[in-house]
C-alpha cells in the first residue's frame, strides 16, 4: 500500500513540475535574396533541455513548381534527423483543406486559442526590413505601403499576445537596386499547463464525429491511412 502511495505522490509531483515548466520559443527567420533561413529553439529547464528545428534552406525546384526544403532537428545539442523534403502545390491545398476541417468540427475555435495567446508573454520582437527598386519614386511608394502592412500586423500581434516589451522594427529603402529582404526574430514564453488546457478545452468543444483529413500525416488520425492527395 505504502509503494502504490509513494508511485502516485510522484505521479503528482512530476505533474505538478510539468504544468509549471515554462517553455521558451526561440523564433529567428532570414530572408537575403531568394534564400530563406528559419531557426526553431524550445528551451525549458534554463536550457537543459532544448529542441532546435532549423530549416537552413528553402527554394524553388528547377524540374517542379514545388518548394525544396531542408530540414534538420537537434534535441540537446545531438542531430536527429535531417531530410530534403518537397512542398508541391497539392500539399498546401491539403493543408488548407485540412484547417477548414478543423474549423468546421471546433465550436469557439477562436476563443479558445485566442484566451492562449493572451497568456504567450512576447519576451522579443524584433522585425527589420530592406526594400528597393531601381526607380526612387517606385521605392518610396513601397516602402510606405510597407510601413503601413508592417504596421498592421505588429497591432494586430499585440491585440492576441501579451507583449513585455515594445516591438522594434523598420524598414530601410535602398534606392539603388531591387531588394526584398527581411528578418524576424522573437522570444515566447508559456507554462506547459497553459497549453494542456487549450488541448483539453479543444477535445470538449469537438463536435461532428471524426474529420476526414487530406494530406497524409493527418489522414493517419482520421483512420485513412492510405489516402491519397487528389
Amino acid at each position: 500500500m505504502m509503494w502504490v502511495l509513494l508511485i502516485i505522490g510522484i505521479l503528482i509531483l512530476v505533474l505538478l513540475i510539468l504544468i509549471f515548466t515554462k517553455v521558451r520559443v526561440y523564433i529567428d527567420y532570414k530572408r537575403v535574396q531568394t534564400n530563406d533561413k528559419i531557426h526553431i529553439k524550445l528551451s525549458a529547464w534554463y536550457g537543459l533541455i532544448h529542441y532546435t528545428f532549423k530549416v537552413p534552406v528553402i527554394k524553388k525546384d528547377d524540374d517542379s513548381a514545388a518548394i525544396v526544403v531542408k530540414e534538420e532537428q537537434e534535441m540537446n545539442g545531438k542531430t536527429e534527423k535531417e531530410e530534403k523534403k518537397k512542398i508541391t502545390p497539392e500539399d498546401l491545398r491539403d493543408g488548407f483543406a485540412d484547417m477548414k476541417e478543423l474549423l468546421q468540427h471546433m465550436v469557439g475555435f477562436h476563443r479558445v486559442i485566442r484566451q492562449f495567446t493572451g497568456k504567450i508573454q512576447v519576451k522579443k520582437f524584433s522585425w527589420h526590413s530592406i526594400v528597393g527598386t531601381k526607380n526612387a519614386a517606385h521605392t518610396g511608394v513601397l516602402t510606405g505601403a510597407c510601413w503601413a502592412l508592417k504596421g498592421s500586423i505588429i497591432g494586430l500581434l499585440t491585440t492576441y499576445f501579451n507583449f513585455r516589451i515594445m516591438p522594434a522594427y523598420s524598414i530601410t529603402p535602398d534606392f539603388q537596386r531591387w531588394q526584398a529582404n527581411t528578418s524576424i526574430s522573437c522570444i515566447l514564453q508559456f507554462r506547459i499547463g497553459q497549453a494542456m488546457v487549450t488541448g483539453i478545452k479543444l477535445l470538449r468543444y469537438w463536435k461532428g464525429g471524426k474529420p476526414h483529413f487530406r494530406s497524409r500525416k493527418l489522414a493517419k488520425l482520421s483512420g485513412d491511412s492510405n489516402k491519397q492527395s487528389f
